[in-house]
């Protein structure tokens, strides 16, 4: 683990809140939550296993949001790991992809099961979820409320109700309920998904209310259980109100001469994105002259500004700005300052967690730059720029392919990658590297790397150096010991486990063997298509 992680570790504070571990590219790598952040985030200096070993092996930064309790962190963590999909998140849970419910609202008497795929249907899909389980549980405890059938059978060719009818799963559309009946649960059912508890609350409680002034006890008894059951699933928290609507929440937070924004995005009553923003150049340590410029600069060119925008302190030209947004979007749009209660309280988590944010940054001022590690490492006449990553991927010898990735300025260029098919037999993967290598520098018109780097040994290298142009830095990584082969030297070079300049030519080594893969699995997937008409 690299000093920064470690200082970033000591300086976590001791609060409830949710932190994300990010690669080199700033994606997520793993998402949790924590009730005091420093203890749990202590066990990542000395992991206990092979999976946490390599999740802060790929780390190269730590990011870290407050919560005012425990069950905030964990409400927030599901949403963040939704919208951000971390690799390590799914890895240490499911390989397979996330869970949604969908209710199949494109038939005559829809249902309700669980997809692992998103389609353009016209169904309705809820999620995803994290946890397979909970799915499942509220699948059933859709059909205990609202009698949605999970069945999959055709209610129309059915001449008396399914078993899930008979256990209290199904309201039996076709034969008991009708139609408009059981549409009427589907709306609700839907309500309920999004997280509209509040609205099938009310309607159960006069729903009891109505039974039992007729005297029907038994049947108020079992509305009352549904709440109940509704009522366990949905706690209320800050982060997650439906009241709180669509909105924005803005924090200034103002230290060592560092001033930022913390920006918490609200959409349908939930916290679905906190983002923190480092003012610079003209920005001053006045909280209304910092706002003011922020709001006019972020939201006079998104798309996507809510209907309400809070802040911690008034902007300097409030009304102005608001008479300005409201024009642009042609809606009416609110700038405001929270006094008191649930807004308050969100606001003021916002500017604990800019703070919070512009100590890290300068944290990670101190870190080295992994580019110019290696061009300190490795004598390069300058900053590397440009860095091509090589690897093979076939199945005993068959549908070889090669694969090239970028990156630029240390982070993937996605739009410069490029895959090589190799017609050939046999599992020379030496020699097939040798002709992508070949291939590739056959293409004068493409850009000259700065650094070559081949998923190998000394053999690879070999083989390779016979393509290569002048100025091009060429290196072999090994992955059983990390160890760097270069063509000037006899022996490997090892670098430490924590050097960043390491870090990230591991990760392109691993990005170059996944995007190789993937064109593998597609090419055998297509000879079984072929071998099967």
């Amino acid at each position: 683990m690299n000093e920064m992680l470690v200082e970033s570790i000591k300086a976590a504070p001791e609060k409830p809140g949710v932190y994300i571990w990010k690669g080199v590219e700033g994606r997520a790598l793993y998402i949790g939550k924590a009730e005091n952040l420093r203890s749990r985030l202590k066990n990542y200096l000395n992991p206990q296993d092979t999976k946490t070993s390599r999740l802060v092996d790929a780390s190269d930064r730590l990011e870290i949001i407050i919560t005012n309790s425990d069950s905030e962190a964990l409400i927030l963590e599901d949403a963040l790991v939704k919208q951000n999909q971390p690799r390590y998140n799914v890895r240490l849970r499911d390989d397979k992809r996330y869970p949604y419910i969908r209710v199949s609202v494109g038939e005559k008497y829809p249902r309700i099961d669980v997809v692992r795929r998103v389609e353009e249907d016209g169904n309705r899909y809820f999620g995803p979820y994290t946890d397979a389980g909970a799915v499942r549980r509220i699948v059933r405890l859709v059909g205990e409320i609202f009698g949605i059938c999970k069945c999959g059978k055709d209610h129309t060719k059915m001449k008396r109700p399914c078993l899930n009818h008979s256990l209290g799963l199904c309201a039996g559309p076709h034969v008991i309920t009708g139609e408009t009946e059981y549409r009427r649960r589907v709306d609700g059912a839907c309500m309920f998904l999004r997280g509209d508890y509040d609205s099938i609350r009310k309607e159960l409680i006069n729903e009891i209310h109505i039974r039992s002034r007729k005297l029907e006890f038994e049947k108020a008894h079992e509305l009352k259980k549904k709440v109940d059951a509704l009522d366990s699933l949905s706690v209320r928290q800050d982060i997650s109100s439906p009241k709180l609507g669509n909105l924005d929440i803005l924090g200034y937070g103002f230290i060592d001469g560092a001033a930022g924004i913390c920006q918490m995005k609200v959409r349908n009553g939930k916290a679905v994105t906190v983002l923190n923003h480092k003012l610079q150049g003209e920005y001053s340590g006045e909280s209304g002259k910092s706002l003011n410029a922020f709001i006019k600069q972020h939201y006079t060119t998104s798309d996507l500004t809510p209907d309400e925008i809070i802040s911690s302190v008034e902007p300097s030209d409030r009304q102005l700005i608001e008479e300005y947004l409201s024009e642009k979007f042609a809606r009416k749009i609110k700038l405001k300052v929270c006094r008191r209660g649930q807004k308050l309280r969100l606001a003021k988590l916002c500017i604990k967690n800019c703070i919070h944010s512009l100590k890290q940054e300068d944290i990670e001022k101190k870190s080295p730059n992994p580019l110019e590690v290696l061009a300190s490492a490795f004598r390069l006449p300058r900053i590397p720029k440009r860095i091509e990553g090589y690897d093979i991927s076939n199945l005993g010898g068959k549908n070889t392919v090669g694969s090239m990735v970028v990156y630029t300025e240390g982070r993937k260029d996605k739009r410069q990658y490029r895959l090589f098919k190799l017609e050939c037999s046999g599992q020379d993967d030496t020699g097939n590297l040798a002709e992508v290598v070949r291939r590739r520098f056959s293409h004068l018109e493409w850009p000259t790397p700065d650094i070559v780097l081949l998923d190998g040994g000394r053999g690879q290298l070999n083989a390779c150096m016979k393509y290569m142009p002048e100025g091009v830095a060429v290196l072999a990584l090994a992955k059983k010991q990390e160890e760097i082969h270069h063509p000037q030297r006899k022996t490997p070079i090892v670098l430490g486990v924590d050097n960043p300049g390491l870090k990230l030519l591991m990760q392109v080594r691993d990005e170059a063997h996944r995007f190789a893969k993937g064109l593998h699995k597609k090419r055998r997937s297509n000879d079984f298509l072929l071998t099967q008409s």
